[in-house]
């Protein structure tokens, strides 16, 4: 039984999609965090923004700021890993789809994935 080559192309554009969506979702998600690892805006700055900020908002006591602290330490890590891990995923489609390609096709799918990490 053979597929349909409309099939193919069909999977091929869904996965192209999917490489596309995650590496504008990381964009987006890397625009975000990267204000979070910059030396003057580290994720210490980001802690204390935000428990100053709920600290007046709530009148937290010390004990309340201190726990607030941990979930936001943790919450952090948390948005760090999935970032790493969003990568990861979008690197890997590309080695899928990469292989499928003709040695031109995967120069020039490379080229674009190239321009837009640049674009983001």
């Amino acid at each position: 039984m053979q597929k349909h080559p409309s099939v193919s192309v069909g999977k091929a554009i869904g996965i192209f999609a999917l490489v596309f969506f995650s590496g504008f979702a990381t964009g987006l998600l890397s625009s975000n965090l990267r204000d979070l690892f910059l030396p003057e805006k580290g994720e210490q700055f980001r802690i204390e923004a935000t428990l100053q900020d709920l600290s007046q908002q709530l009148s937290l006591n010390p004990s309340q700021a201190e726990k607030i602290r941990v979930v936001l330490d943790d919450v952090i890590m948390e948005e760090a890993e999935l970032l790493s891990e969003l990568k990861w995923n979008q690197l890997e489609a590309r080695q899928r789809i990469i292989q499928y390609l003709t040695p031109d096709q995967a120069r020039r799918f490379n080229e674009m994935m190239e321009l837009q990490a640049r674009a983001q």
